[in-house]
């Protein structure tokens, strides 16, 4: 039997939609100005302290490792691992370091530049792009648990459930093909992507630096010109992002207003904007502090209708489908609320952070403080994501033993 196509707008119908929503917000900008403004000014300033310094260097730094073949000689090395855990192939390994320490929509950038390079098929990118969506680290420890909450030590076990519940999330439904999309034929497939089965007879490092020299030869810029492309490229995808930021930075102070007042304000935030969100949740009123960073846990694990746009954005080249992009959102944040229910007693253990960052609980600072400013703290996101590269590779190599442990046991 045939399979039905999936529901989508029609083109007029989705210009017709969108010029509809672009007229209703002008209006409600213009009957108000003035919040909105305020609204927008908070936006750019959380997109330049933010989102600008967590994202610029590595979506530059994954452009040029790409173009030179250093991605593809890791993802060699990698090839266990993210084969046999994620079905995924090893380049992808570089894509999930990107994603866990820069923040969403780093490893969906890091996807398309490998899709776009040939190296990923599509349905690839949008899987690897739906297992990398996080949040960037340092603004769950220092924007989030030392400035906002006042809570350092908690912030590691945020970031922990994060991570586990977003791969945990994966593997239960990331990992299947979506409804209606063709199986990838091998001619799909580059030869660098390969299953790991397939290239064992040569050795790792031989295999590596073959593919780092046709990964090169394949680019083939130099490096002015792949310095020039790379600051061009990400330049561009920021300026999509801070434009999202803004604009559901506004959306939500426009919404605001049609809500009840018993509505909690993280809710919307929340839903839409998750840097927003979580200033909201860091001042409202919970009977305790279990509940609260469930739902804080929660909202990070969902990342909001803007950061999802984002990384759809990104990948539109890709066809990606949203509703199973949504899906997995959903459910990262559905299982980071329970995980961090189960595991919240456990914080009594830690040793308890008294520093007072901010003066008044939940409060952005108007210049370009310290704490939420990320500028300062780039060389400690390379640091993570040299880590977490070296974990990968601890883990791909305990994969390769087994693997040999297996085949002399026959």
């Amino acid at each position: 039997m045939k399979k039905k196509a999936p529901l989508r707008l029609a083109p007029a119908s989705a210009t017709f939609l969108l010029g509809a929503g672009s007229l209703a917000l002008v209006a409600a900008v213009v009957s108000n100005p003035a919040p909105a403004f305020q609204a927008s000014l908070q936006g750019l300033q959380l997109w330049w302290q933010i989102v600008f310094p967590a994202l610029l260097p590595f979506i530059m730094l994954s452009e040029i490792l790409i173009a030179y073949g250093w991605v593809h000689a890791l993802g060699v090395w990698l090839e266990p691992f993210m084969n046999r855990l994620f079905k995924l192939p090893g380049i992808g390994g570089w894509v999930l370091a990107m994603g866990m320490t820069t923040g969403f929509p780093g490893g969906a950038q890091a996807a398309r530049q490998l899709h776009d390079q040939g190296e990923l098929s599509a349905k690839d990118a949008g899987k690897l792009a739906a297992l990398t969506h996080f949040c960037n680290p340092m603004l769950i420890l220092i924007v989030i648990a030392t400035g906002l909450m006042h809570e350092t030590a908690a912030g590691y076990i945020i970031l922990l459930i994060h991570w586990v519940s977003g791969l945990l999330v994966f593997l239960l439904l990331g990992r299947t093909s979506e409804k209606g999309r063709p199986a990838e034929t091998s001619a799909e497939a580059p030869l660098a992507n390969k299953p790991f089965k397939e290239q064992e007879r040569r050795s790792l490092l031989y295999r590596s630096l073959q593919s780092a020299k046709r990964a090169h030869a394949k680019d083939g810029r130099s490096f002015g010109r792949l310095l020039g492309d790379s600051v061009t490229h990400a330049v561009q995808t920021l300026m999509m992002v801070g434009g999202y930021i803004i604009i559901f930075a506004v959306v939500i102070q426009i919404v605001s207003r049609l809500v009840p007042d018993g509505f909690p304000s993280y809710g919307l935030s929340g839903l839409f904007e998750v840097h927003l969100g979580a200033k909201d949740l860091s001042a409202a009123s919970f009977m305790e502090g279990r509940l609260q960073w469930s739902v804080m846990s929660a909202l990070l694990g969902f990342s909001g209708i803007s950061a999802i746009l984002q990384s759809m954005s990104v990948l539109r080249n890709t066809g990606i489908r949203w509703p199973h992009f949504t899906l997995v959102r959903l459910f990262h944040g559905v299982l980071a609320f329970a995980i961090t229910w189960l595991v919240w007693p456990l914080v009594r253990f830690l040793p308890e952070s008294a520093s007072s960052v901010f003066n008044s609980r939940g409060e952005l600072p108007a210049n370009s403080g310290a704490v939420f400013n990320l500028w300062k703290v780039i060389p400690q996101m390379l640091q993570w994501q040299g880590m977490l590269l070296l974990i990968m590779l601890g883990c791909s190599t305990i994969f390769m033993l087994l693997l040999s442990v297996r085949k002399h046991s026959r």
